[in-house]
């Protein structure tokens, strides 16, 4: 397939969507513009399951996994992905922006799709066709006040724990709204008071009950706003700023919770009224940088802890990262913490929820905050058929959905660059910040379930050792393998069981990349 022509044709195709909007304009007086990329991945993971012996065994810890542990258990797969990111430049003041994903940015496409056609023909040579959807189209309009942005745009915030555009081409989750805000730069200086709306899908508050397969009143109204300050100054290389915003949705929303030994949809007390101010400043002197981001979550959440009102909600999380630069050598280090949810009392649980988790964007290393070892083996990325001829999606899980959570964290990293060739190396340190207590209630934050506790867990989640090497073909194509292996701590021995199994096996990875980028 030539991919240039294919996407050629999707550019022409959203350029007469932007024309529709403006049938006033000059056509001639258009310049079309299209930017993006192509990547392939194959992972390998070794012993995800750390080679238990005991049925029932929790990769995170706490219960509900019911993963069987005989033996070591493998995943390999392979992922490809194409982003196109065509525009459309009206004029001097008006551009028309769009992202296309051809495939899922997750779980990409190869040899996926559920066969809708030539089902029963086990000789069969046909593919079904792959998605090909726009996941972002805003307009931005330059004006003597500012810039006026409208549509489904990205938004994208200091080190990008909370707002991240997830712009690069390995990144797999973004943050992306449905906004109307407003740039004004005075000097330095740059206002920006937004509102905006959300699809939170089956997170915390949904717009639909995925059951039922139907919108009831309410159900979409989940609303954010705020206003952000910055300060840019690049001949200072100073980069800051603060930011105030609101989330509120009400009590009418379906929300997705999976209480103990369950997956739910459920009604309630499952309204938001949170607010948050991030902090971010970044500084670079000659050879060496400093940044750091720091969120102020408070308000109240849905009924999480599921004691039958809106849980209030407090959180304070930290990220720091200094770099060093010298010749073709940079050095980083990065710290940071996670808040958890502390264990409660049994049949009494507090009204408090305190977890908090990173965007998924922002990664540490290959393993333990980056593959999420629980959602290999039986689970699958793909809906599935069930009974009733329809698709059951309550198991779509993807091998990706890991966060820093519950966490402090240490990495130091370096890399080496030549002309062509360049080369990384890792090392990443983790303890949990709340682990389970024997008699009280505790969270999994990985599953996101409650579990009465039988034993007491260690807090040591352990520590990874990475080495990657790229080759770049020339500007455009580039090509990796990364390697990476975890040493779990004692963190990971935890089954629910007043006595620890044994030591955890290591976790091995290898992961072979290729991009272009046009």
């Amino acid at each position: 397939m030539n991919w240039r022509n294919q996407t050629l044709k999707l550019v022409v195709v959203s350029a007469l969507f932007s024309l529709a909007a403006f049938p006033a304009l000059d056509a001639e007086a258009l310049t079309l513009d299209w930017s993006g990329y192509f990547r392939a991945t194959h992972d390998l993971v070794y012993d995800y399951q750390m080679n238990k012996a005991e049925p029932g065994y929790s990769n995170m810890g706490g219960q509900g996994e019911d993963i069987p542990g005989q033996g070591t258990h493998n995943a390999t797969y392979t992922t490809m992905f194409l982003k196109l990111k065509p525009r459309v430049l009206v004029n001097d003041n008006i551009i028309v922006n769009s992202e296309w994903n051809v495939g899922d940015p997750v779980s990409g496409f190869f040899g996926r799709n559920i066969p809708d056609a030539d089902r029963n023909n086990f000789l069969s040579t046909g593919k079904d066709a792959m998605s090909i959807s726009a996941s972002r189209l805003w307009l931005d309009v330059h004006s003597d006040f500012g810039t006026v942005q409208v549509g489904r745009a990205p938004m994208a915030w200091g080190l990008g724990i909370v707002f991240n555009a997830g712009d690069g081409p390995f990144d797999r989750y973004q943050s992306t709204s449905d906004t109307i805000r407003l740039l004004s730069k005075f000097g330095y200086l740059s206002l920006m008071p937004l509102y905006s709306k959300v699809a939170m899908g089956s997170s915390l508050s949904g717009t639909r009950d995925p059951l039922a397969g139907s919108v009831v009143a309410g159900d979409d109204d989940i609303t954010d706003y705020g206003v952000a300050l910055r300060y840019e100054n690049p001949e200072e290389d100073l980069d800051a700023g603060a930011m105030f915003y609101k989330r509120s949705a009400s009590d009418s929303q379906t929300s997705f919770y999976a209480p103990a030994g369950s997956t739910t949809y459920t009604s309630g007390a499952n309204g938001m009224n949170l607010r948050l101010f991030d902090f971010f400043v970044k500084k670079t002197w000659n050879h060496f940088g400093l940044a750091a981001e720091l969120p102020l979550w408070s308000g109240e959440i849905g009924d999480i802890n599921k004691v039958g009102t809106r849980n209030t909600y407090k959180a304070t999380a930290l990220a720091l990262e200094a770099s060093l630069k010298y010749d073709t050598w940079k050095h980083t280090l990065k710290a940071g913490t996670a808040p958890g949810q502390a264990p409660t009392t049994t049949g009494n649980r507090t009204s408090t929820f305190s977890a908090f988790q990173f965007h998924r964007a922002y990664k540490l290393g290959m393993i333990l905050f980056n593959y999420n070892l629980g959602n290999f083996g039986n689970t699958n990325p793909d809906a599935v058929p069930n009974a009733a001829g329809g698709y059951n999606t309550s198991r779509t899980v993807s091998p990706y959905d890991s966060s820093i959570t519950n966490a402090k964290y240490l990495m130091l990293s370096s890399e080496k660059h030549w002309e062509q060739w360049g080369m990384n190396f890792g090392l990443v340190w983790a303890q949990a910040n709340q682990a389970a207590q024997a008699g009280l209630d505790a969270y999994n934050h990985r599953t996101g379930q409650w579990y009465t506790s039988v034993g007491n867990q260690s807090k040591t989640m352990g520590i990874e050792a990475d080495f990657g090497t790229t080759y770049n073909w020339d500007n455009n194509i580039s090509i990796g393998v990364d390697m990476g292996m975890l040493f779990p701590g004692n963190y990971y021995r935890f089954v629910n069981s007043p006595t620890d199994q044994s030591p955890a096996n290591t976790v091995s990875a290898l992961s072979v990349t290729a991009a272009t980028v046009f």
